[in-house]
């Protein structure tokens, strides 16, 4: 066995032993195998046909848009994926988000969302093929409660072009008591004790202790008690976790619809998604039939299933009878205060600089839909999926920022550019593999040999830099040179 094995918490074995049985030992050899490595397409952009050059992949069986790829790939080095094509997940992590899998047009909350891979997953789902730019499919309100785990979650959503989402840094009772029913769909990835990630990130076996599953049951259940407020009846909910303990699993799942007898467990398709069932004989003092219901949960274990551990578990709300709305995202659940605010902002209230901007870089006329909820924040313009009322809040990002309007000019963000497309902008430039590195390292370019013929002499514009047809950021035109306007956090990731 390895050092890994050798390193694994006491408590943790003997847990693993009495769960397993005769399943214990191909449990433990796993640990002896390389981690898993994935990778899911950024459906808002892209197919598999744009990442054929990343090599052999794998396909994983619960997610139609994650792959497996081979240990010697290193994706992150790909121009690619600094083009949000794709994002890096261990493959069982794509499990909770590909069970929830909202509709166009819902309204999501993702509670616990930080990086925010399960976000951009959820946010794939949400816009059906169809839509016209701006692209919104519905509300999704990322939250995280660390304020410094937020920042990765907004760059992480703005990579991958997403325009329809919020992201706040609250605590749940603060979410629950101004969102009361307004979610189609909840997903809570809920902080635990990690024993899903011991293979793969041994400081985690070394923080572990034996109470700390216990501590975060207790904090699971509390989480979830909030939750159940804001979902809407008939609405679904995702419960899941990173661990292998069943007091943080079917334990909570069954403390929870306990608590909450509207609440009721969806089956999974465990054997088209090549999951396991979760079971109620490995927690006690369960009711009957919510310990029989527990078979609907699922669970993937790394020495059957291509990842390192999760536990899903999806309910739903029970209709009252009352309901007006069609659960597409369009009823008016919650938010009436909101509902009574300016319900959109009009072209002719658009600041003057944004306006000039938009006739003079963009094709797309889009921004100047009137049904369009476009707001400033000081400086600073954002379009936001639905006229939300986040006064109060703690609000790390209130919607798709699309740049700042400041002294007499608009300056857009590099959200707006990975958010359009190539054919949206009105100067645009392809560059080479050579040119795109130097681009993403934060180098000036000379103008490509096609040039931009068509740019007005007397004006700089802003031009669209793209590889493979897919934007990267933006650049201004002076004087012969693309000036580079990637932001140097961006310019970092490299």
């Amino acid at each position: 066995m390895s050092n890994i094995v050798d390193s694994l918490p006491e408590p943790f074995l003997a847990q693993m032993r009495e769960m397993l049985g005769h399943e214990y030992d191909a449990f433990l050899a796993a640990y002896s195998k390389p981690t898993r490595r994935g990778l899911r397409l950024n459906l808002l952009k892209c197919d598999k046909s744009h990442i054929r050059d990343l090599g052999p992949l794998t396909p994983v069986p619960w997610c139609k848009e994650g792959y497996e790829y081979l240990q010697e790939v290193r994706p992150a080095k790909s121009i690619l994926y600094n083009a949000g094509l794709f994002y890096i997940q261990e493959p069982s992590a794509m499990s909770p988000a590909a069970i929830l899998r909202p509709r166009p047009g819902q309204r999501v909350l993702d509670i616990c969302a930080a990086p925010g891979g399960k976000s951009v997953q959820l946010a794939t789902y949400m816009r059906s093929g169809e839509e016209q730019f701006p692209s919104h499919g519905g509300v999704l309100v990322s939250n995280d409660i660390s304020p410094s785990r937020s920042r990765a979650l907004v760059k992480n959503l703005e990579m991958a072009g997403v325009t329809n989402a919020v992201v706040l840094t609250e605590k749940p009772n603060r979410l629950a008591s101004r969102f009361a029913e307004y979610f189609d769909c909840i997903l809570v990835d809920a902080p635990c004790s990690g024993e899903g990630m011991f293979r793969r990130d041994p400081d985690a076996a070394k923080a572990y202790t034996a109470n700390k599953p216990e501590s975060c049951a207790a904090m699971q259940q509390d989480i979830l008690r909030h939750v159940a407020q804001m979902l809407r009846p008939g609405g679904r909910l995702v419960y899941s976790t990173c661990t292998f303990n069943p007091l943080e699993n079917e334990g909570t799942v069954s403390s929870f619809l306990a608590a909450h007898p509207e609440y009721e467990l969806l089956p999974i398709d465990h054997a088209g998604l090549g999951l396991c069932p979760g079971q109620g004989k490995w927690v006690t003092g369960v009711d009957a039939e919510i310990a029989s219901a527990l078979k609907h949960t699922a669970r993937i274990w790394p020495h059957n299933s291509p990842g390192e551990g999760h536990f899903v578990a999806l309910m739903t709300k029970a209709k009252t009878g009352t309901e007006t709305g069609t659960g597409t995202g369009s009823d008016n659940y919650g938010l009436s205060t909101a509902r009574e605010l300016s319900a959109k902002v009009n072209h002719d209230r658009l600041p003057g600089e944004f306006i000039a901007f938009c006739e003079q870089n963009l094709h797309t006329s889009g921004f100047s839909d009137p049904n369009l909820v476009i707001h400033q924040h000081g400086n600073s313009l954002f379009l936001t999926p639905e006229n939300l009322d986040l006064s109060g809040l703690r609000v790390a990002r209130s919607g798709w920022l699309l740049g700042e309007c400041t002294k007499g000019r608009f300056v857009p963000s590099q959200a707006m550019a990975m958010g359009i497309t190539k054919q949206q902008a009105r100067y645009a430039v392809e560059l080479p593999e050579s040119d795109a590195l130097r681009y993403l390292r934060g180098e000036s370019l000379p103008v490509p040999a096609t040039g931009i013929a068509h740019a007005p002499s007397n004006v700089k514009p802003w031009v669209l830099i793209c590889y493979g047809g897919f934007p990267l950021g933006w650049a201004r035109l002076v004087q012969g040179r693309l000036k580079n306007q990637l932001p140097t956090s961006w310019a970092a990731m490299t």
